[in-house]
């Protein structure tokens, strides 16, 4: 099954840091996506005392915002669990060490200050909500409300903490762009974003490709444009029209924010979930705490995370769907992919996923709520005056063969 996944700056001294062209000559790096209308230019980066490496970057400029540092960002979710944690199992060590008399002294400290206390608290409270209400924004692309809590600059660092991190974990298994593999998705990618660069969300940031050879049939993009495709992934597809599908909804997972989107409300989430967590470990023994700091954090999941993360993925569908439309790709394929993996899961070879349970909706729900959206992606394929589409539906062909039949064109397709 895909996994769409979202989401510290140290290169090392190595000369391969993204599968972009690459001139050992001159040690240079150039961006895959050069467009003409914008001039180029380098940008050393230091690595040692007398080791450099040059990057030939596209002249776009990412426009976002800060107001935490970007590390924080990255384990603030440790940070206040454990801090709640740590700070509620000291407090009942610490109460359990009071004699009554001291006991009942501190109650009746409490009580004389309790409409002080509360007071605190709600203004806290008041506080978040304050921050919350100064964070919201209209999504330009779908006029959605959205809490995105960095800024311009803090999108940038952490999308390269993020893309160093990647690099390090992969450096071994980055394929050059020489490979067919490589050449295939490059033109892909770059039919997708020349064909979209009239939306600014492309326009500013600085596109790159790497591919990963690895079974992992996943792909990505990062905050920062950064693009990554594990070559199991070409083998969960039967054409470009549905690799096309699969590259477009995760650069719309980065035009519409929705990594910086998830970041901010689990910020937000996990300072308001610190109190109760200090609580819980306040009050109860140790074990039972244990099992009621999972329960809790279980519950919030079900009706807040999940919901919401299959929401954005809902979202990534249809907005991709459109970036593929208007670069004259077949848009029909999005069902037949979606039918594809709804196949693998009847024929076993996909795990069948509780919905409620997923951070992604179903097959079938997203084959369903993308077939009601190709009226709209093939009008704006005529729009952009694409090719006819060719007059043998592959919906309707891939509706039409039993499962036995499916089974085999997967076999055929390497699939399975």
């Amino acid at each position: 099954m895909l996994l769409a996944l979202r989401g510290l700056s140290s290169i090392g001294k190595r000369e391969i840091v993204k599968n972009l062209i690459y001139k050992s000559s001159s040690r240079t790096l150039a961006c895959l996506y050069q467009y003409r209308p914008h001039p180029v230019k380098l940008i050393p980066i230091g690595i040692h005392n007398n080791d450099r490496i040059k990057i030939i970057k596209c002249k776009f400029h990412t426009t976002q915002r800060l107001c935490i540092p970007p590390v924080l960002a990255l384990i603030i979710r440790p940070l206040t669990r454990v801090g709640a944690l740590l700070f509620g199992r000291l407090f009942k060590r610490w109460w359990s060490r009071r004699t009554p008399e001291e006991k009942e002294k501190y109650k009746k400290w409490f009580s004389a200050r309790r409409q002080k206390i509360y007071g605190a608290f709600g203004f806290l409270l008041v506080s978040l909500f304050t921050v919350y209400a100064l964070h919201l924004e209209t999504d330009p692309l779908t006029g959605r409300t959205r809490f995105i809590l960095l800024n311009n600059e803090q999108q940038d660092a952490l999308g390269r903490l993020t893309l160093d991190a990647h690099l390090e974990q992969h450096t071994n298994l980055i394929v050059p762009k020489n490979h067919p593999a490589y050449r295939r998705l490059s033109s892909i990618t770059d039919r997708i974003l020349i064909a979209n660069e009239d939306l600014p969300q492309i326009a500013r940031r600085e596109w790159t490709l790497t591919v990963i050879d690895s079974d992992l049939k996943n792909a990505f993009v990062l905050p920062s444009g950064n693009i990554f495709v594990f070559l199991g992934a070409l083998r969960m597809t039967e054409n470009d029209d549905q690799l096309a599908i699969i590259l477009a909804h995760e650069i719309a997972h980065v035009l519409l924010l929705h990594p910086i989107e998830q970041v901010s409300r689990s910020i937000l989430l996990d300072i308001l979930l610190a109190l109760p967590i200090a609580l819980i470990w306040a009050m109860f023994p140790d074990l039972l705490a244990i099992v009621l700091q999972a329960l809790g954090i279980n519950i919030a999941d079900i009706l807040l995370t999940l919901p919401y993360s299959r929401k954005l993925e809902n979202e990534a569908d249809y907005v991709g769907l459109k970036l593929a439309a208007k670069a004259c790709f077949d848009v029909r394929e999005a069902v037949v992919l979606w039918g594809l993996m709804r196949s693998l899961t009847e024929l076993n070879v996909a795990s069948k996923e509780i919905p409620w349970l997923s951070t992604h909706p179903n097959n079938e729900d997203r084959e369903r709520n993308l077939s009601a959206k190709l009226p709209e992606a093939i009008n704006l394929r005529m729009e952009r005056k694409c090719p006819r589409l060719n007059p043998d539906d592959p919906i309707k062909f891939f509706n039409s063969l039993t499962i036995k039949e499916r089974e085999a064109r997967f076999k055929a397709n390497g699939i399975l």
